[in-house]
C-alpha cells in the first residue's frame, strides 16, 4: 500500500496502520512525517556528510580532530546509535550510522552532536560556529552497496590527495563492524 502526501503524490510503500504527529484528516501520512520516520527505525542506516561552517577548515588541529572523534564515539554509546565508517576531513566529516532501537533519530543524533563539538571547538580556539546548519543525509537502500559507501568514505583523504593511501589518514575508520553477510 502507498501512503500519499499532502500533495497526492506517491510517497513510500506502507503497510503500517500508525498514527503520528501530523498525520493528515485523510489517514495518511504527510511525506514529512513518513521520511522523519525512516532517520528512527533501528538499524537502518544513514549516510551523513556535515560540513564545517562557511566551508572553512578547522579540522587541521590534531587535538581538535582526536576530541571531534572522541565526541563522535562517545555519543553512538550516549544516544543509542552505531557509528561505522567515519572519516573526518579537513572541512567536513562522513560517517554511517544506525539507530540501535526503533524512536531513536540519526537527525537527531547529528544535532546534537554538531551542538557538542561546537562547544568543545572553543577550547582548541575556534570562534563560532563549528558546521554548516544543514547536512547532507542519505538513507542507504537495500540494493546498494553498503561496502561500497564505507570505502568511499574511507577513500575520501587519498581522492583529495592528502596522502597517498587511504589507510594511512588518522581521522578515519570504524568503530563497528559493516552489518554485512
Amino acid at each position: 500500500m502507498w501512503a500519499a502526501g499532502w500533495d497526492g503524490h506517491k510517497a513510500l510503500d506502507y503497510n503500517r496502520n500508525v498514527l503520528c504527529r501530523g498525520q493528515s484528516p485523510t489517514g495518511h501520512l504527510p511525506i514529512k512525517g513518513l521520511i522523519q520516520r525512516l532517520y528512527a527505525e533501528a538499524n537502518r542506516i544513514v549516510f551523513f556528510t556535515i560540513r564545517s561552517y562557511k566551508d572553512s577548515a578547522p579540522f587541521n588541529n590534531p587535538q581538535l580532530n582526536a576530541t571531534i572523534l572522541d565526541c563522535l564515539k562517545e555519543e553512538q554509546t550516549r544516544n543509542r546509535c552505531q557509528i561505522f565508517t567515519y572519516c573526518l576531513m579537513p572541512d567536513h566529516l562522513h560517517y554511517l550510522i544506525s539507530p540501535i532501537e526503533d524512536s531513536i533519530s540519526t537527525l537527531t543524533f547529528t544535532d546534537q552532536f554538531k551542538g557538542k563539538t561546537t562547544n568543545l571547538s572553543w577550547k582548541f580556539g575556534w570562534h563560532g560556529k563549528l558546521w554548516q546548519p544543514r547536512s547532507y543525509d542519505h538513507i542507504v537502500r537495500a540494493e546498494e552497496s553498503l561496502v561500497a559507501i564505507a570505502q568511499y568514505i574511507l577513500d575520501n583523504p587519498e581522492r583529495k590527495q592528502l596522502v597517498s593511501q587511504a589507510g594511512d589518514w588518522l581521522w578515519s575508520g570504524q568503530f563497528n563492524p559493516l552489518p554485512v553477510a
